[in-house]
């Protein structure tokens, strides 16, 4: 069984999270410019292979499709990096919301008096 929690013990936890959710929104942020910059590189990389390449324009296209595929893949990362830290986001915020439905509960306990 586990031991009771305390005020203290709960409100220290949401402080503890609360700094994860402030680290995780500057993560986001860099991974935000990290991701565009890459979708940025990858689309100049791709026009760029494809105005040097010859053939007809189906071939150029397959062509830059081959020869950007690093870059097409550094991109595809970069966005889902952006992804991993929405979804870390949204489990603070939830860790978040039960810390505080536990702070309230406790709270309620401590108002009847059922603290032993």
């Amino acid at each position: 069984m586990s031991e009771q929690l305390t005020p203290n013990q709960v409100a220290l936890q949401l402080a503890r999270l609360a700094r994860e959710l402030d680290d995780l929104v500057a993560a986001i942020d860099d991974a935000e410019k990290n991701a565009v910059n890459a979708r940025e590189d990858f689309t100049m990389t791709y026009a760029k292979a494809f105005l040097t390449a010859e053939g007809s324009m189906e071939v150029r296209k397959h062509k830059a499709t081959v020869d950007t595929h690093a870059a097409r893949i550094g991109a595809e990362l970069a966005e889902q990096q952006v992804k991993g830290i929405r979804r870390q986001i949204d489990s603070v915020k939830i860790r978040i919301d039960v810390g505080r439905s536990l702070g309230a509960a406790l709270r309620a306990e401590i108002s009847l008096g059922g603290v032993s």
